[in-house]
C-alpha cells in the first residue's frame, strides 16, 4: 500500500529547515526523491570535465564540493531519522557543514563518481523510509537542540537537494 505523506508542521522541525520543507511541492516526497537521483545525475553529466572544480565566487564551494555536501548532509539526516524512528531519545549533535567540506577533498574525485555515490546514498535513504510505519514517521527526537520528526527529515532531505540544485542551476551552470 502506498504511503500518503503530509507536510510536517512547524513544531516538527527547527525554524531554519522551514525553507527546505517549503520547496517540496510534490505531494509524494518519496517519488520526488526518486526523480531527484536522475535529475541530479543528468545535470552533472552536462558539466564539462575541465569545469568540475569551478566555484562561482571566492570562498564558495566548487561543484564537486557542493555535491559532496549534499551527500554528507543526506547521510547525517538519514542517520537522525533512523535513530529517532527506532525510538532512540538520545539528543543528537549538530554538525558544521563547512568543516565537513574542508576536511575532505571532494575535488580529487570525479564528478561522475560523486553523482554515483549520491545515487547510492539516496537509494539507501529511500529504503529506510520505505519501512517506516506511520507511527515511526511521527516520532520526534532532538537534533542540534531542536525537535525534529522522522517525517520532517524526509522533507528536509528532499528540500535540501532542491535548494542546492537551484543554486547549481542559477550560480554555477550559467558561468560554464
Amino acid at each position: 500500500m502506498k504511503k500518503v505523506y503530509q507536510k510536517p508542521d512547524a513544531s516538527e522541525h527547527a525554524p531554519y529547515y522551514g525553507q527546505y520543507i517549503a520547496l517540496v511541492t510534490d505531494p509524494d516526497p518519496v517519488h520526488l526523491m526518486k526523480m531527484q537521483i536522475l535529475d541530479l545525475q543528468a545535470l552533472l553529466a552536462d558539466v564539462p570535465m575541465e569545469k568540475e572544480n569551478f566555484r562561482y565566487a571566492e570562498g564558495k564551494w566548487t561543484i564537486k564540493e557542493l555535491i559532496g555536501h549534499i551527500i554528507d548532509c543526506e547521510r547525517i539526516f538519514a542517520y537522525r531519522a533512523l535513530r529517532i524512528g527506532r525510538g532512540d531519545t538520545t539528543p543528537l549533535a549538530g554538525f558544521e557543514e563547512d568543516d565537513y567540506v574542508k576536511n575532505t577533498d571532494f575535488n580529487k574525485r570525479s564528478l561522475p563518481s560523486l553523482g554515483h555515490e549520491f545515487g547510492l546514498v539516496r537509494e539507501n535513504t529511500l529504503a529506510l523510509y520505505d519501512h517506516f510505519s506511520p507511527e515511526e514517521l511521527l516520532r520526534i527526537g532532538i537534533a542540534n537542540n531542536h525537535p525534529v520528526s522522522v517525517r520532517a527529515i524526509l522533507y528536509i532531505i528532499a528540500g535540501h537537494q532542491l535548494h542546492h540544485e537551484r543554486i547549481l542551476r542559477e550560480r554555477y551552470l550559467p558561468e560554464l
